[in-house]
């Protein structure tokens, strides 16, 4: 969602020139010709009043394109979001917290309580996750709350797995921290989007303090660090989300 949506946002920022950039009154077309299905089917009404068409709905039919935009292609190389080409010490860009406003303001994300949520996967999964969530909430200076995207605005450390939601961190506060629990091998992903958006970043740094369930199991076979399960040393756990603390609270009062 935050791929392809980021994207867009980018090639009509780059446009803005255009009296029409922002407008809603536009067409979105999907370059397939299967049905258009996803659960962020509903972040494309940032961009648009209208249904989203594929080209099915065009079979047959001669087309013609008074004003055309056409978005970076996803995964690209040295594009955006994925396999981003980072100058050194780049943090912070403009593009990706004015995307972030844009859409919150767009839909009208509104501040609502927490509703609980629960995130079952094969693989990915925190094997100790009660206790390190039972030691977070033994100390009165955290509010702990699993899983809760209807907050996430106004969450202050988002703390996940590889690859479960933490492309979420582009609407984050700014004082925020995004904790990557384990990069399961994947170093820079996480790392590059949060000095984009300009948040902070931690990852677990003790190789000997985590504990894959296995060596992991790829779908196409091999071992891969995706593909399995992990547990994690309860002390070192809450030394780091201490850390990631400490940067929240400085950098809050800064923004606020």
């Amino acid at each position: 969602m935050s791929s392809d949506t980021s994207k867009r946002y980018a090639s009509l920022f780059v446009n803005q020139s255009h009296p029409a950039a922002f407008n809603t009154d536009v067409q979105i077309l999907i370059w397939e010709t299967y049905p258009y299905d996803s659960p962020f089917r509903d972040t494309f009404k940032a961009f648009s009043q209208r249904p989203v068409w594929t080209l099915s709905d065009l079979e047959g039919k001669r087309v013609c394109f008074r004003n055309v935009v056409l978005p970076l292609l996803t995964r690209m190389i040295f594009g955006l979001f994925y396999n981003t080409h980072i100058i050194q010490g780049c943090s912070n860009s403009a593009l990706f917290r004015a995307f972030s406003e844009f859409i919150l303001h767009r839909l009208q994300i509104p501040f609502k309580p927490p509703q609980r949520r629960l995130r079952n996967t094969k693989y990915g999964q925190v094997l100790n996750e009660q206790d390190l969530l039972s030691q977070l909430e033994e100390n009165d200076d955290y509010l702990v709350q699993r899983v809760s995207y209807e907050r996430l605005s106004f969450t202050d450390i988002l703390i996940g797995m590889h690859g479960a939601g933490l492309t979420h961190l582009l609407f984050l506060p700014n004082w925020a921290c995004i904790f990557e629990l384990y990069n399961c091998e994947d170093p820079n992903c996480y790392k590059d989007l949060a000095r984009l958006r300009g948040v902070r970043y931690r990852t677990w740094e003790q190789r000997e303090l985590v504990y894959p369930q296995d060596e992991g199991h790829h779908p196409e076979g091999g071992a891969h660090a995706k593909f399995t399960n992990y547990r994690f040393d309860v002390e070192e756990f809450l030394h780091l989300v201490s850390q990631a603390a400490s940067e929240v609270r400085t950098h809050k009062i800064e923004e606020l």
